[in-house]
């Protein structure tokens, strides 16, 4: 090699190290006009485009270069890494066994084939990798981190926690590297811990905007949303790009009920970034939540969303079994496969299924696993971790599962792998979404049949077609004998009417304060019981109380409760002779809860699906006339309520008796149902497809 040639190089590199990769790119093709074909220059160049995102580039420059390196681990990995940025995943992984091969402790192949076994399920192999790196460099800052996730998802939580603490020690004074953990921390829920860590980054760097963002939403985490918020404003002064952030400001100003901040942020955010599909996504729940939101305009901003942001791809030849009477795989996909209200409400189902007819696989974009993930792991047939994965490898591994229903059960979330139904992952997708997602991949939306009663159905709104049940799909988990049935408080003590809303402050909307005013002022001797966790903040308090002022309800009137533990919530039920659902959106698993403790609720359905499903559940037992189509009849059915004492009573005492006796809250019957809705659909598509 010729000392102009070294010297090339020897700049090229330079640049390259120090980010600058125009200048870099230049030398490099400097270095190959004086020497074409030369193996060095084409390496560092390949590895330059890589970084570039030019994988196509990058790749015939590696598969040029490639033969004269021989057995060199360090030109393989790098080939790996432009296969990997470029989907080729499976050759990837090939290509860094391949380095191993050659140098059996390779770290760099060690921790990128650890790294790509993961998504895969293949955890012990990725520990196995990973112990390797970390016995050869105890201080490997990415393979501890990579560790201690892996322990985590292990159920290792000690380990993990070990692992990521030291981690955080080799990340120095890095408020980067200080950061990533801390961020490792939050996703794993352990916000306290976030929280140390990037108070360490900003004691570095006081302005130092990721850990600024971090902590704030480390604080949110913790339902500090006041703090939260000051310190992600001060973020927010601090840089142009504000999207993240402004993300993590509307999903606090949401669940702290403030809706109005929650949609001028995020117009705000989509006037400025038109392409931020999360964003849109996240108008879309906010404003239905609104009472004044029409269905058939939210319809459309539901599908005009899916058509602007969801992934177009070819129909796929999928290569499963028309046997319309075979027993079938059906695929659960959600972000939710843990503490969450979806264990109560859909994990009776799951456990109900005939196992003879059906196999379910359950795949999990959990962010943060737990002891109720373990529950969920269970109960599947097959279990797969898909959680950040690229839509189109999920779609992949579906399809290698031969799934031949496949079930969206959250709906459209900003932790749903949503993209994955546009690109048809399975023959039948169906969905369990209140709303419709506006997926047009999407074949099917199920639910009870009182969800599908509105004009929005019959006029053919939805993207998908709506699939009623009879029963279901949503049934409690578990119904407590044990748990006490109090009399009714209004016939005992003072003579007083306590209606209560237990509901996440998001879903009350003003419409729902609206006909709270008018009931309290309609019933002299009544108040109004409010419970959220939020509650506990200064912020969510406030803001509350200001939207129940400007609807005319009175302070005195409001009774107030933050955070309950799980052995008190009796003692809130006791308190309460009438439930009051919002609309037009419900927490489902709070109103199977207040029926237990006999306290009927009334409710109002317009034309969505989700505001039907207090209509729902209350149909199944013989309660249907609760539910109102007016704001007026919503009221009038309150003041019906507590002006006879004794017919209340007599609900209250025999409300448990109504929930045994109705099949929708018997998981065997539901079940079967589901069942046959399932194979009815198969069979449409095994007609359809003949």
């Amino acid at each position: 090699m010729s000392d102009q040639l070294k010297t090339l190089l020897r700049r090229g590199l330079t640049a390259h190290e120090g980010n600058r990769p125009e200048e870099a790119e230049k030398t490099y093709r400097a270095a190959l006009a004086i020497s074409p074909g030369n193996a060095e220059a084409e390496h560092l160049l390949a590895t330059l485009l890589t970084g570039l995102g030019r994988h196509g580039e990058a790749l015939e420059l590696f598969e040029s270069c490639l033969g004269s390196f021989a057995a060199n681990p360090a030109v393989r990995c790098n080939y790996a890494i432009a296969l990997e940025s470029s989907g080729q995943i499976d050759k990837a992984i090939d290509q860094f066994k391949q380095a191993l091969s050659y140098h059996g402790d390779f770290p760099t192949a060690l921790y990128h084939l650890a790294r790509l076994e993961i998504p895969r399920g293949h955890l012990g192999q990725a520990m196995d990798l990973l112990g390797r790196l970390l016995g050869l460099k105890p201080n490997h800052y990415e393979g501890l981190l990579l560790f201690g996730q892996t322990l985590h998802d292990l159920g290792q939580e000690e380990a993990a926690l070990k692992s990521l603490d030291h981690a955080a020690e080799a990340a120095g004074i890095s408020p980067e590297l200080i950061c990533r953990v801390g961020s490792a921390f939050l996703r794993l829920g352990y916000p306290e811990l976030a929280q140390n860590l990037y108070q360490r980054a900003l004691s570095i760097d006081a302005k130092y905007v990721p850990g600024l963002r971090g902590l704030g939403q480390s604080l949110a985490h913790q339902g500090q949303y006041s703090k939260a918020i000051a310190i992600l404003k001060t973020a927010r002064r601090l840089t142009k790009e504000t999207d993240d952030i402004d993300l993590v400001l509307a999903d606090i100003t949401l669940r702290c009920g403030d809706l109005d901040a929650t949609i001028a942020t995020l117009e705000a955010l989509i006037k400025a970034s038109p392409d931020n599909a999360t964003a849109e996504a996240l108008l879309i729940r906010a404003r239905a939540k609104l009472g004044s939101t029409d269905g058939t305009a939210h319809a459309k901003a539901a599908k005009a969303w899916a058509k602007h942001h969801m992934p177009i791809a070819a129909k796929p030849a999928f290569g499963n079994s028309r046997q319309a009477d075979k027993r079938l795989r059906i695929g659960w996909i959600s972000p939710f496969f843990c503490q969450h209200p979806s264990f109560g409400l859909l994990s009776a189902l799951a456990r109900n299924l005939n196992r003879h007819e059906i196999d379910l696989f359950l795949y999990s974009a959990t962010p943060r696993p737990d002891d109720v993930t373990r529950q969920w792991q269970v109960m599947a047939d097959g279990w797969r971790e898909v959680c950040g994965q690229d839509p189109m490898r999920i779609a992949d591994r579906i399809r290698k599962d031969k799934i031949d229903i496949l079930i969206d059960v959250c709906g459209i979330h900003p932790t749903q792998p949503i993209d994955v139904f546009a690109i048809k992952a399975a023959p039948v997708q169906a969905s369990l979404s209140a709303i419709t997602t506006g997926i047009a991949e999407m074949d099917y939306l199920i639910g009870h049949k009182d969800v599908f009663g509105g004009s929005l159905a019959e006029n053919k709104m939805f993207s998908e077609r709506p699939y009623p049940l009879a029963l279901g799909p949503y049934l409690p988990a578990e119904l407590d004998d044990a748990l006490p049935l109090t009399p009714l408080p209004a016939a005992v003590g003072e003579e007083i009417i306590r209606f209560g809303c237990i509901e996440r402050l998001a879903n009350i909307s003003n419409e729902t304060l609206n006909c709270f005013a008018r009931i309290l002022n309609k019933i002299s001797n009544s108040r109004i019981v409010i419970q959220d966790d939020v509650l506990e903040d200064s912020y969510a308090a406030k803001t509350f109380l200001d939207r129940a002022r400007q609807a005319g309800i009175k302070r005195d009137r409001l009774d107030l409760a933050g955070k309950i533990k799980p052995q008190d919530r009796a003692a809130l039920y006791a308190q309460i002779d009438i439930g009051l659902a919002p609309f037009p959106a419900i927490s489902l698993e709070t109103y199977y809860e207040m029926l237990w403790f006999g306290i009927p609720f009334v409710s109002l359905a317009d034309d969505r699906p989700g505001s039907r499903l207090g209509l729902a559940v209350l149909g199944d037992i013989g309660l249907g006339a609760l539910c109102a189509e007016t704001e007026k009849g919503y009221v009038d059915k309150c003041i019906m309520l507590a002006s006879d004492l004794k017919a209340l009573a007599s609900i209250r005492e025999n409300m448990r008796e109504r929930i045994r006796g109705s099949r929708a809250f018997h998981g065997p019957a539901v079940a079967a149902e589901f069942e046959e809705a399932c194979r009815e659909m198969w069979q449409n598509w095994c007609r359809g497809n003949q």
